[in-house]
């Protein structure tokens, strides 16, 4: 039991929204049925949609004036009866560190330190990250991400109008440095970023589809932050609720990485 709920719970993506997010930590396509994309030649550009995100969440000077991030919230699995506690920690210009401790598996955690992407878990003890697992946790580590900065993200094309988790939503198609692709889903309303989808190298191997919806932002400080992060992958759901955001308190020892992760490191 304690190895299948560790499969499902797989590993977290782009640090809890770009911060956060993001993480993790690691889904299965969640565009409503019935809803279909519209295609128009006068969509807004790519990048005017990330400019009208970075405004409605408090503007570049606020973000920029953050250093590091620190998340803390629940993690649950809800058809597995699967719970626990989460944590992100990060830092510019690319350091993530994530932790959960999960009921009936124990506590698994993910980071990048700038140089080495590794992983702890109760089933397969400690890793380092290698290949496209290590270029995706790259990415998902960039403190800059929401930005787009265009030397870390080399494509941001709008691709149509369409509906996602409910909303009516502008999908962009966003290629990184690295290579790797994903949409992402911006409100036409809001102007948020609602939302993102694509492939995910899964423990073990293999890609998946993943999709990640972005919910229920709120004041943290200067910042409006998601609090509700929901992530389906291969018919399973999981949902992470941040309670807390801080900001500019995160030491540099939070990314060092714990003592059986620097014994691999000493070993290569």
């Amino acid at each position: 039991m304690i190895d299948q709920r560790y499969r499902m719970f797989g590993r977290k993506t782009r640090p809890m929204v770009r911060a956060c997010f993001a993480v993790s930590a690691a889904i299965a396509l969640a565009v409503p049925a019935g809803l279909t994309a519209r295609q128009d030649q006068a969509l807004p550009s790519g990048r005017s949609l990330v400019d009208k995100f970075v405004q409605a969440v408090g503007g570049e000077a606020a973000y920029r004036a953050v250093d590091t991030m620190h998340a803390t919230g629940t993690f649950e699995m809800p058809a597995q009866g699967v719970t626990g506690t989460i944590e992100v920690f990060s830092a510019r210009p690319s350091n993530v560190r994530l932790r959960a401790d999960i009921e009936g598996v124990g506590r698994i955690e993910r980071g990048y330190d700038g140089k080495i992407g590794w992983s702890v878990n109760p089933i397969e003890g400690p890793s380092l990250l290698t290949g496209r697992q290590l270029r995706e946790l790259i990415d998902d580590a960039l403190f800059d991400g929401p930005l787009h900065p265009p030397d870390k993200i080399t494509e941001v094309t709008t691709v149509g109008q369409t509906a996602f988790d409910g909303q009516a939503a502008y999908k962009v198609k966003v290629v990184f440095a690295s290579g790797t692709e994903q949409f992402e889903y911006f409100g036409v309303e809001s102007g948020l970023l609602i939302g993102m989808e694509g492939p995910r190298e899964m423990p073990g191997g293999g890609l998946a589809p993943r999709v990640s919806m972005l919910r229920d932002y709120k004041p943290f400080g200067a910042l409006m932050q998601p609090t509700r992060l929901v992530q389906h992958t291969l018919g399973i759901e999981q949902v992470v609720t941040i309670a807390t955001y801080e900001y500019n308190t995160v030491k540099a020892s939070a990314f060092t990485p714990p003592a059986e992760v620097l014994a691999l490191i000493k070993g290569r």
